[in-house]
């Protein structure tokens, strides 16, 4: 939560980047001229939109997939009766891929709102705050036609994008926790460092990096089909479709530079202060 309400601005910028529908090649997508156009027209304080929705988010999923990493971890090692190492890489794979998943699909709801929330509306937004959205989009599935129950069509309402949300949690969650958790144990290995704020800063460096270019496609399709309320796509599958024929394959990579600025002092702040709250509760390093 700490680490979100730090980079909330870089995070909105970054969602407003990404729902551009521009043609590939055209330079007017720049985050400074997102970034100016929105403290232009919205004001200052629309850098912080989604602020409630975002701790809400971080709270159950980063809380469940750095929380559980450890745990399920452990599960995973009982359950390999010795045949995967405690240092394997395969299995920090395993134990971060279950505790994203839960993570992911668990605070769904609070992502697609935070979405919501952080997008561009030119003729006004359309919510007043966190739980007006959330309302909302409940509203927008269970009074859709030919739905059976109003009660299903809701959940169904605030779960669209969840494939997406939990592909690219298990794939930044891989790349984030398993890198940091990796690099942090081969540079004490080889000696280069001892465990201290040097050595969780470089290792979470690393971290920031690597999740940043392996999440960034996924997230462009989450955040396209979060918000996409008049359900042009079909569902995640035609959101990649249409992105690919329309914009081309560069489009995946629309608001990088905000993405890596976002995720980098994200992972940087995370790790820094999960380490801290470790050492203060008496809990070994990770």
């Amino acid at each position: 939560m700490t680490a979100s309400g730090v980079s909330n601005p870089v995070d909105v910028i970054k969602v407003r980047q990404q729902l551009k529908t521009q043609t590939p090649g055209v330079k007017a997508n720049a985050f400074w001229k997102v970034g100016y156009q929105m403290a232009r027209t919205e004001g200052i304080r629309s850098l912080g939109n989604g602020f409630a929705a975002s701790m809400m988010r971080e709270a159950s999923y980063s809380g469940l997939r750095l929380g559980t990493y450890e745990f399920f971890k452990d599960r995973v090692y009982e359950l390999s009766k010795g045949s995967l190492s405690r240092d394997s890489l395969t299995l920090k794979v395993c134990g971060a891929t279950i505790a994203a998943s839960i993570g992911s699909f668990v605070a769904n709801p609070a992502d697609l709102v935070k979405v919501r929330m952080q997008a561009h509306y030119p003729a006004g937004k359309p919510y007043r705050h966190t739980l007006d959205c959330l309302i909302s989009v409940w509203r927008e599935g269970a009074h859709k036609q030919g739905v059976s129950s109003p009660f299903a069509g809701g959940i169904r309402s605030l779960y669209r994008g969840v494939e997406a949300t939990t592909i690219r949690g298990i794939v930044l969650s891989v790349s984030q926790i398993c890198s940091y958790d990796h690099v942090k144990h081969l540079i004490k290995k080889r000696g280069l460092m001892e465990e201290g704020l040097k050595l969780h800063l470089t290792a979470s460096l690393f971290a920031g990096l690597f999740c940043s270019i392996t999440s960034n496609p996924i997230d462009v399709v989450k955040v396209r089909v979060m918000n996409d309320k008049e359900r042009k796509f079909k569902g995640v599958f035609d959101c990649v479709r249409s992105i690919i024929v329309k914009e081309g394959p560069l489009a995946f990579y629309k608001g990088f530079g905000m993405c890596w600025a976002r995720l980098g002092t994200h992972t940087i702040v995370s790790f820094l202060v999960f380490e801290r709250v470790r050492l203060l509760f008496g809990i070994s390093p990770l």
